[in-house]
């Protein structure tokens, strides 16, 4: 387990280096294959919720965009929030990304005041980060382990958004570990359930 974790401690400092390593340009244009092919999922089109990190950290795949394209449709949209119970992730729906506010771990969420702890309608889906995937959808969070707990329960498709320097070929791999059902990239999609099934 300790060998485990020293290799997960060093595998995240790779990703990050490689992921702070992307221009401006190049994330900009790797931003917008990524939502254009986000949007194109049937998965997605027919959600009638969206389960998504607010994208800020250290050049993550943006997310920013997701958001505004459900909201701009009347979907509803949710977004993490950490400020009740340490340890435990909960959703809280947001009708304006203009009412997110920088909060701990560098993260956007609603104030504690303007929480709305509502139940997702279904179906819905859920954007996952991480720093480090595999194309069967093993990730590498950032330790915390709030998404692996959330996405244990949670029965809506689960995708992972990346750069294609974040997807490598094997990932250390704990029980707890939940993996996504999709990866995008800006090179495309890949249905990583079908790649878990050979």
């Amino acid at each position: 387990m300790d060998a485990v974790r020293r290799d997960k401690r060093a595998l995240r400092g790779e990703s990050l280096a490689r992921r702070r390593d992307i221009t401006r340009e190049e994330k900009t244009a790797h931003d917008r294959a990524i939502l254009k092919t986000l949007l194109s999922l049937p998965e997605v089109q027919k959600a009638a919720s969206l389960l998504a990190y607010v994208s800020a950290k250290e050049n993550e795949a943006d997310t920013w965009g997701a958001l505004r394209a459900f909201l701009a449709e009347g979907r509803a949209v949710f977004v993490p929030v950490t400020g009740r119970d340490f340890g435990r992730m909960d959703w809280s729906r947001v009708l304006s990304l203009g009412e997110l506010r920088p909060a701990r771990f560098g993260l956007f969420e609603p104030e504690p005041a303007d929480y709305r702890l509502e139940l997702p309608p279904p179906p819905a889906v859920c954007l996952v980060p991480g720093l480090a995937f595999t194309r069967a959808g093993y990730r590498l969070g950032y330790g915390g382990g709030y998404f692996d707990r959330f996405l244990e329960g949670f029965p809506g498709c689960k995708i992972g958004l990346a750069y294609g320097v974040q997807v490598v070929d094997a990932l250390p791999v704990e029980a707890h570990d939940i993996p996504v059902d999709l990866l995008v990239t800006e090179a495309g999609m890949v249905d990583c359930r079908a790649l878990r099934e050979d």
